[in-house]
């Protein structure tokens, strides 16, 4: 009986002449990534799953369930996907290239992008809140918007940028910015304001300007179209509509499809032989929070305790055979989302599943960091694999 589970091979990019040893760890890693591919989309309870793999010159991806309840239509890698919280790693590269432009700086304070007559809240010892701070998750503000959403709003839509920013005028912090790590997707859309206004341009034209046209991702977007909305994956809980996300564009409004997201983690990663990583790689993944040098960390901690805090990204520190993993999470709309990656050992992995009544995060979370792990032994050439007893 054929199985259920199809192949889908993006690019697998070996030497002409590759040696036994080298093929026989292509092989391996074909086996790995089948094992766990079926391990996540049946653990997670998924509706679809799409995921791709990146193991060094070697790329591969798989496709299970379908895209939409009932019918009977594999996701693809032109699969439209919310990445949810993952769109703060965007925002955050926005802000490092306009920093490394010298059109902002990270320790630059918030009011200083704050609507005209706007007041931002300091910490009563005159401690203001910088873009760092929002990118960081330390800038002591709440998780959400505390106001009351209005009743049917679709996910990503509320609250706009008027009121978000006049609840920040009328705030004040409990907390000086710096001390403690909260997770906050209200801080993101400040910052992507903030990014707005000192660019002088609308967030979206510099998404596109600074992310997705130079790196062709077509597909990437926070106003899908309706060609783009006929391909977007349903979820059997909490769906939402296909619609602009303006609203959160900083935070998780973020449309795409694993194969825009495939070509963007490359960058990250050397996964050719005539390609670097790109030139601010190594800031956008740069650590600025140690978990011990803060009062708390909160909200970072699902796919494993959070070592580290950086502009969107979270550090797992190696662990129990675990290897250094950087990490994000996301979730909304229907969609639960991972990225991780071991960026020195050049393997990464993204994976989205749409939602069913059983779907559980770190039941898709902890295979996929088990799978580094084991590309991580594999490469390293370590006899046996850490976690995976069922490949040989």
């Amino acid at each position: 009986m054929k199985t259920l589970f199809s192949i889908l091979w993006l690019a697998v990019m070996i030497t002409p002449m590759a040696t036994a040893s080298q093929t026989g760890k292509a092989s391996l890693t074909t086996r790995l990534v089948d094992h766990y591919s079926e391990r996540i989309f049946r653990d997670s309870a998924a509706v679809g799953m799409v995921l791709v793999v990146i193991d060094n010159h070697q790329v591969l991806s798989r496709s299970l369930g379908t895209t939409k309840p009932g019918l009977q239509q594999r996701p693809r890698l032109d699969s439209l996907i919310r990445i949810a919280s993952i769109t703060k790693l965007m925002t955050s590269e926005v802000m490092v290239k306009m920093a490394r432009e010298g059109k902002i700086k990270l320790t630059d304070p918030l009011y200083k992008y704050a609507p005209r007559g706007t007041p931002t809240p300091a910490h009563q010892r005159q401690r203001p809140i910088t873009l760092l701070n929002l990118a960081t998750h330390t800038s002591a503000l709440p998780r959400e918007h505390p106001g009351r959403k209005p009743t049917g709003t679709a996910v990503f839509t509320w609250p706009t940028k008027t009121e978000r920013w006049q609840w920040l005028a009328r705030t004040r912090l409990n907390t000086p910015p710096g001390r403690k790590a909260i997770y906050s997707n209200l801080a993101y859309d400040l910052l992507a304001d903030a990014l707005a206004r000192a660019a002088g341009k609308p967030y979206s034209k510099l998404l596109y300007e600074k992310v997705t046209a130079p790196l062709g991702m077509v597909d990437t977007t926070l106003q899908p179209t309706a060609e783009q909305c006929a391909r977007l994956m349903i979820a059997e809980v909490r769906p939402s509509e296909c619609r602009a996300t303006l609203a959160a564009a900083g935070s998780g409004g973020i449309y795409s499809t694993p194969r825009d997201i495939l070509h963007w983690m490359q960058h990250f990663l050397i996964t050719d032989r005539k390609q670097s990583r790109k030139p601010t790689a190594k800031q956008e993944q740069r650590m600025y929070f140690q978990r011990d040098d803060l009062l708390s960390l909160i909200g970072m901690d699902v796919p494993g305790e959070a070592a580290a805090v950086g502009l969107g990204w979270v550090y797992l520190a190696p662990k129990h055979g675990m290897p250094g993993i950087m990490q994000k999470t996301g979730g909304g709309g229907g969609f639960i989302t991972y990225l991780a990656m071991v960026p020195e050992k050049n393997i990464a992995a993204f994976v989205v599943v749409t939602r069913s009544s059983s779907t559980k995060f770190t039941r898709m979370s902890d295979p996929v960091n088990q799978l580094l792990a084991d590309l991580v032994a594999k490469r390293d050439n370590i006899p046996k694999l850490l976690f995976s007893k069922n490949v040989q």
